[in-house]
């Protein structure tokens, strides 16, 4: 009797995917390659997710999906709204730790913008920032830590540096992204802060 077939969960398979395009790049990655990783089947992920494509796609949408638990958690660590920010934001880029793999991501993000699909996952994730980012920025003015007479402009810039500082690092990487992009954003809030 044949052993029966280890079931695998979709985030077991997602993060295999996530680790196989920091290794591989998204354009070389193949179901089979992350089959290999995780000990599954191609006709796994097949029935899963349909395709790479839709690997692909699953794995943008847990991206976005996962932006509310990452700046509630930094909110839970930090006594002040706007360290919750800088902290949150750093998280997300503290997966990138070498030059290879922000040049894949960056070739994930030209994948997205050449296709509908990814490209709606793509947003998704953008606004989910933009609510995550502008919430925080709302609660410091609430709590009297910023003062800011345009909060939304100030969110879209939050966002542009977050966004800016990991392509700048990607044509110039050195140090961590998660260390300069802390940098860059507390030298954006700086003059909004108060006193306190």
């Amino acid at each position: 009797m044949s052993p029966r077939p280890q079931a695998f969960t979709d985030d077991e398979l997602l993060d295999a995917a996530a680790a196989t395009i920091d290794d591989l790049g998204p354009a070389r990655l193949t179901l089979a390659d992350v089959a290999e990783r995780t000990g599954a089947s191609p006709a796994t992920l097949v029935k899963r997710f349909g395709s790479k494509k839709g690997l692909l796609a699953a794995l943008s949408a847990r991206g976005a999906d996962a932006l509310p638990a990452v700046f509630a958690q930094a909110r839970t660590r930090r006594r002040q709204p706007l360290e919750a920010l800088v902290e949150a934001l750093s998280e997300l880029a503290a997966g990138i730790r070498t030059h290879q793999q922000m040049a894949h991501h960056v070739a994930f993000l030209l994948m997205d913008l050449s296709d509908p699909d990814l490209l709606a996952r793509a947003r998704d994730f953008a606004a989910g920032l933009r609510t995550a980012v502008g919430d925080l920025l709302a609660e410091a003015a609430d709590t009297g830590d910023l003062h800011c007479p345009d909060p939304e402009g100030l969110t879209a810039a939050v966002v542009t540096a977050y966004h800016g500082t990991m392509i700048a690092w990607a044509i110039e990487p050195e140090g961590v992204p998660a260390q300069r992009l802390g940098e860059r954003l507390r030298f954006i809030l700086a003059p909004y802060r108060t006193a306190s």
